[in-house]
């Protein structure tokens, strides 16, 4: 078996006038897209390198914020936090700890996306070593393990769910014994609050949105996918999804009352009525998967490159109240990851290609591709202030300007 599993990080950055953040795990809102415009005329312009370096192995994606990098990787036993100058790749800073690789049939490595919020930025290894770091030099503000700390149990390939700051707090999955979800004092990693029971952990980092009103946060661990009221952790809806080895990696999407939510392993994709406690099914498919790629709601569709170790990858755009598919476009291997800045998305495949293009109701437009990778790229591409980031599983990464 190819164990392709994890919600890695990502981070793809294109240009604007403004200089755009992207500080977490899909960019600032979550939802994988910023506004702007990059530059699209690749076949006479095609997007110039800034640089590449080699991080060491991993799925971590980029966090980027006030003009640095921040991206993980293993080797020689031992993670290492890299801090980068965004624009040249130059070493800012980097933190190492002791971290065994764990290459359970692929590369290896950590998985979880940083998170930067301010002067400070959150890492989690696959064991569960969640660090609080000082932006300027590197330095420890504080220390929590999942296990050790709160009791959880790391799932088959490691942590995978980047911790997200939800205002002052940070909201992590350890699954622990009593509770699923902890809510962490941001400043000192202090626990203020604990909710979500006993479940089999994911891999898939916590989803934010509005439910009826209602702050809610949804969580899409092993065997199940599970909406609460943030304020109160009450549980608000719940849809079993169990897949083989209990890897549920994708990110869900919520709009107008249903979640969108997929997996790989034969279990396909699936639409979800939320509106009631238990969730029904309004449409469904089994061939139809993405195994961690993201996918991206825009007005009311999901966009994203579907596919799994069996299937070919194919773009695809579809209705999710319907469930009809307005288009699919065949893409390089058999996953990927993608995001949007303006109407222009830029994919990143597990190839190493490189694709732009334009993803209306009617159709898809290419607008270029390059490969500046090689070998598997399975963590998210990210996007900030004119710029493309991209590593792959070995730890070649590189950055693109493409403003």
């Amino acid at each position: 078996m190819k164990a392709p599993i994890f919600l890695f990080a990502l981070t793809a950055m294109v240009g604007s006038s403004v200089a755009q953040d992207w500080p977490r795990y899909l960019g600032p809102d979550g939802n994988a897209r910023v506004d702007g415009k990059i530059s699209t005329d690749w076949g006479s312009k095609k997007p110039k390198e800034l640089w590449k370096k080699q991080l060491g192995a991993g799925c971590t994606s980029f966090a980027i914020a006030g003009g640095k990098a921040v991206v993980m990787g293993n080797d020689g036993g031992k993670d290492t936090v890299w801090c980068l100058d965004a624009k040249s790749g130059t070493v800012i800073w980097k933190y190492s700890y002791e971290e065994d690789l764990q290459p359970k049939l692929y590369a290896g490595g950590p998985n979880a996306t940083p998170t930067i919020d301010g002067d400070f930025v959150y890492t989690l290894s696959k064991t569960g070593n969640l660090f609080c770091l000082s932006m300027v030099d590197g330095n420890v503000i504080w220390h929590k393990h999942y296990q050790t700390d709160f009791g959880g149990t790391a799932p088959s390939w490691g942590y995978s769910a980047s911790p997200i700051m939800r205002g002052t707090a940070l909201y992590c999955l350890p699954c622990a014994k009593d509770e699923a979800v902890y809510v962490l004092n941001a400043a000192t990693g202090e626990v203020e609050s604990k909710f979500g029971g006993k479940t089999k952990p994911g891999y898939a980092a916590p989803v934010f949105f509005d439910y009826e009103g209602t702050p809610a946060m949804a969580g899409f661990f092993g065997r199940e996918l599970v909406g609460y009221n943030v304020n109160t952790g009450k549980e608000l809806f719940e849809f079993t999804w169990r897949t083989s080895y209990d890897i549920n990696a994708s990110n869900p999407q919520y709009y107008d009352g249903m979640m969108f939510l997929a997996s790989g392993y034969g279990m396909g994709y699936a639409v979800v009525d939320v509106t009631k406690s238990k969730a029904t099914v309004l449409h469904k498919e089994e061939d139809t998967r993405m195994i961690f790629q993201n996918s991206i709601l825009v007005e009311g569709d999901i966009l994203g490159v579907f596919g799994d170790k069996n299937i070919d990858a194919e773009l695809i755009r579809m209705d999710m109240k319907s469930g009809e598919i307005r288009w699919r476009e065949e893409m390089p291997g058999t996953r990927g990851s993608s995001l949007m800045v303006g109407d222009t998305m830029v994919i990143l495949s597990e190839t190493g290609d490189i694709i732009a293009g334009s993803p209306a109701k009617t159709g898809w437009k290419e607008h270029g591709r390059v490969k500046p990778l090689s070998g598997l790229c399975w963590a998210p591409i990210a996007y900030s202030d004119g710029m493309i980031f991209a590593r792959s599983n070995k730890g070649e990464a590189v950055c693109l300007k493409v403003d």
